[in-house]
């Protein structure tokens, strides 16, 4: 009799579990959670990442940083483009920039001295090395001065020979 009785209780309570979610919920909960499926598919052949992309991407970020005097931001930035390109002379040459703007000069005069020797002679890393030295109250070096006053060379093909007037009358 009482093998009956828990017979007819099972059938009782069958019948409202066989709804699909409730039995699948419960299904669920007596064995746990399932390992999602990930498709996976192949991709076509990409081309490999451009470094020199990356290292423009870093350095125009770096130069906003800069113009928002976030220094921080900057110097990351710069830290990773310079692992990225460490004889890049626009990415040394900021982070002189960016150490005269925090008065760290000992380590703008390193950077400086780096990008001179990625690009020597570059009249811009010039200019700021004359005005590092100016911001620390000393006088430039005498070659940076004569090195920044000597004339650029002629592009190639030399001026033109007239110069034609912009449209609307501007020249």
């Amino acid at each position: 009799m009482r093998s009956l009785l828990v017979a007819c209780a099972a059938c009782a309570l069958l019948v409202p579990l066989s709804g699909c979610a409730t039995l699948k919920q419960l299904a669920s909960a007596l064995t746990g959670p399932r390992p999602a499926q990930t498709e996976i598919r192949a991709l076509a052949a990409l081309p490999p990442p451009d470094p020199a992309a990356a290292v423009d991407r870093l350095y125009g970020r770096a130069a906003e940083a800069i113009k928002a005097r976030d220094y921080a931001l900057a110097i990351e930035l710069l830290q990773l483009a310079a692992s990225r390109a460490p004889a890049d002379a626009r990415v040394l040459n900021a982070q002189g920039v960016v150490y005269d703007k925090l008065g760290r000069f000992d380590l703008s005069e390193r950077y400086y001295a780096r990008a001179l020797q990625a690009n020597p002679g570059s009249r811009i890393v010039l200019s700021n090395m004359a005005y590092s030295a100016r911001l620390q109250g000393r006088e430039p070096p005498a070659g940076v001065l004569q090195a920044v006053a000597q004339p650029q060379p002629p592009l190639a093909g030399g001026p033109p020979a007239e110069v034609a007037p912009l449209p609307g009358g501007g020249s």
